[in-house]
């Protein structure tokens, strides 16, 4: 799943509960994010956001998430139909990913369904459509690290 707008970088300009403004070059886009997004945003402050455009019939939304481990997983629950970027954003807002992981691979619905809008049956299709992919985000995320660091020492050469 691709995005038009893969990050973004900027000052924060405001914030409320649910969305923030990131000025960058004169220009204020509107995220939606998670508290964890939240609390780290500083009004003043640079920031650095990575992001997924979620296009409907009456508006162009951008998620935003402080690395792409948080994106991988937010897109990996909206490609599970029923789970739309709003209730993926809720989920993710529950607790952290470690936490989520988790609970997916026990196969915990009920604790999934402490998230508004989402009931046992959407919880258990979740828990069913995401548990490998929950097997592999520890590897993935370590084969990403080693990437980086290979990448990283390309660069400084």
């Amino acid at each position: 799943m691709g995005s038009m707008i893969g990050f973004i970088e900027g000052i924060v300009q405001w914030k409320d509960e649910r969305t923030i403004i990131v000025n960058v070059s004169g220009v204020g886009y509107v995220l939606f994010v998670t508290p964890e997004v939240q609390h780290s945003a500083e009004i003043g402050s640079p920031i650095l956001l990575w992001t997924h455009m979620a296009v409907r019939e009456d508006a162009l939304d951008l998620y935003g998430f402080l690395n792409r481990d948080a994106l991988v997983f937010f897109r990996l629950l909206i490609g599970i139909s029923g789970i739309g970027p709003k209730s993926a954003l809720n989920i993710l807002s529950l607790a952290d990913r470690g936490t989520l992981i988790h609970a997916v691979q026990k196969g915990d619905a009920s604790y999934l369904t402490k998230v508004s809008g989402i009931g046992k049956k959407i919880a258990e299709k979740i828990i069913l459509e995401l548990k490998d992919s929950a097997k592999n985000i520890r590897h993935q995320k370590i084969s990403f690290v080693a990437r980086s660091r290979f990448s990283e020492g390309i660069y400084k050469k």
